[in-house]
């Protein structure tokens, strides 16, 4: 697990969030049907208090889910990078 947090364009806090595990696709198929088709608590949770967040913010926050793969598109991880708007 790997956690970077730094500031980009001078106003937005970013937390890069990154593991090595089996990747999303192969843990949608190793749970069960009612499992995979939920979203997670904690992403219903986080997209809500972006969006409560954006609603008085000018720049948006927002936060991005990528699978992270190997040349022969084998899973390696997964990336979350959230993005917050900070004041100076």
């Amino acid at each position: 697990l790997s956690i970077r947090v730094g500031i980009r364009n001078g106003n937005l806090l970013a937390c890069i969030i990154e593991d090595d595990g089996v990747g999303r696709e192969k843990a949608r198929k190793l749970k069960s049907k009612t499992a995979a088709t939920r979203k997670s608590l904690g992403m219903k949770l986080t997209e809500s208090r972006l969006s409560l967040l954006n609603s008085h913010a000018t720049t948006q926050a927002s936060v991005q889910i990528e699978d992270l793969t190997e040349s022969m598109g084998i899973a390696r991880g997964t990336k979350v990078i959230l993005t917050i708007p900070i004041e100076n």
